[in-house]
């Protein structure tokens, strides 16, 4: 399965998205914050990049589009809700929307192997995050 970089600076959600993420066979790395992800980036070698979009600030938009100049394939998770109205160049590529189902989260992480058009993935209310 895929070496995964999850950056999430709520601490439990970050511990049960990494837990999830192991029980789906990934191998995964969590961070708290952007810089923290950043420094392990710059020495360590990860298949997808997983990362709220807020973080502290706007980091986690920046580590999306930092990762995504690297070509590391990137998920990104929001409470914020996004229209069909809004520029595509407000929202990162591949956009998974809180709370979301466990299984959206996986079927995201397999598509980003085999990038799709970009797509605002609406969650469920059960198994979510």
């Amino acid at each position: 399965m895929a070496r995964i970089l999850l950056a999430e600076s709520n601490r439990a959600i970050r511990e049960f998205i990494a837990g999830i993420l192991a029980e789906f066979g990934h191998d995964v790395r969590a961070c708290e914050n952007g810089v923290d992800a950043s420094v392990w980036l710059a020495t360590s070698s990860v298949d997808v990049l997983v990362t709220d979009m807020v973080l502290h600030g706007d980091q986690g938009l920046i580590l999306s589009k930092h990762c995504a100049e690297r070509g590391i394939p990137t998920v990104t998770l929001t409470g914020r809700e996004f229209h069909a109205d809004q520029p595509q160049s407000d929202q990162p590529p591949t956009l998974l929307e809180k709370p979301f189902r466990f299984s959206d989260l996986q079927r995201v992480l397999s598509a980003v192997e085999n990038p799709q058009p970009t797509a605002v993935l609406r969650g469920g209310a059960s198994s979510a995050a």
